[in-house]
Order: C-alpha cells, then sequence, then structure tokens
C-alpha cells in the first residue's frame, strides 16, 4: 500500500509477514512446560462466575495450580483422560507419608493456565529410581502442565476434581456447547 503525505511517498507494508512480526514479543519470556509433583489429599477449590453467560469462567484451583476453563468439553475430555489413566495409577502406593498439607488460595498459586478446546492429555507410569531417591510416579500432562502424581490418594484427588469440574460446566453450558 503507498500513501501519499505533503511531497514525500512512504510505503507501508501490511503483508502477513509484517503482521507476524508485529505480534511477536521484542523482550519477554514463555512458558512452555510446567511440572508439578503432587502427593495425599490434593486440595481443589472450584469457582464458577458468570454461569450460563458468554463470560462464564470457572477456576480450579489444584493444589498450587490454577486452571481456568469455560467449557464442559474442555473439561470433560480431561476428565475422561484421567479416568483412562486409572490402570497405571493402580501400581502407586495408597499414599505417600510424611508430607505437609498444602494451604489452598492465590497466595500459593504457581502457575495460572487457560485451558480451551480438547487440550492433548498423555500419561505414563514411571518406576521408582535409587532406593527411593525418585519416588514411582505417574506422569499426566494437560495441556503446557505435568502433574507429577507420587500416590493413590492424589490420583483420586485429581481425578474426582476434573469429575466436578465437567459436571459443574456441563450443568452450565455455553451457546455454542
Amino acid at each position: 500500500m503507498i500513501t501519499r503525505t505533503s511531497h514525500q511517498t512512504a510505503r507501508t507494508d501490511s503483508g502477513p509477514d509484517t503482521v507476524r512480526r508485529m505480534r511477536m514479543i521484542a523482550h519477554g519470556s514463555a512458558v512452555n512446560l510446567v511440572v508439578l509433583r503432587v502427593a495425599g489429599d490434593v486440595p481443589v477449590r472450584l469457582d464458577l462466575t458468570h454461569a450460563g453467560l458468554p463470560e462464564q469462567m470457572l477456576g480450579m484451583s489444584l493444589g498450587t495450580a490454577l486452571i481456568y476453563l469455560r467449557t464442559g468439553t474442555t473439561a470433560r475430555s480431561v476428565a475422561e483422560s484421567w479416568g483412562r489413566a486409572a490402570g497405571l495409577a493402580r501400581s502407586l502406593s495408597p499414599a505417600v507419608t510424611g508430607r505437609r498439607r498444602l494451604l489452598l488460595g492465590p497466595s500459593v498459586v504457581s502457575v495460572m493456565v487457560q485451558l480451551a478446546g480438547i487440550p492433548r492429555v498423555t500419561g505414563a507410569y514411571e518406576a521408582g529410581r535409587e532406593e527411593g531417591a525418585v519416588p514411582e510416579m505417574l506422569r499426566v500432562q494437560v495441556g503446557p502442565v505435568v502433574w507429577e502424581v507420587c500416590d493413590a490418594t492424589a490420583y483420586a484427588s485429581m481425578l474426582r476434581a476434573w469429575r466436578q469440574a465437567a459436571r459443574l460446566l456441563g450443568d452450565n453450558p455455553l451457546e455454542n456447547e
């Protein structure tokens, strides 16, 4: 595109490369993956705001992670994937002892993530190594968050939370769901 101003001619490029360059952040950082280890009863809190409206949002605190969800489809897909990992979780010890209880609230959040659509969820069991230096765990990755689940109690807490989120958002579907 060419624009004319008094006696000068200036050329401005509005092609896709220019738009892409303009969207790039010149300075900053990006986090592609966060790993959180959980054991025992994982503290869970679900806060639904603007239920049934286009602004609907569920804030789900899972230990130190704060996950934002807008639709039941997203929560259901993650809950179903956690459910499919039950076979892997059977190999975990029932409970890991000697852990301190986590407080719950905004002061202890280590990561905030908004999930949308149907996020990729993968799970794998990892046997413990070096005489307990690295415990056995179930690694479940939901989008950019990897939970290292150290015992069956933590697995049950996480599965229960995702199912509650799916039910809560399923009872309040958006128009496009």
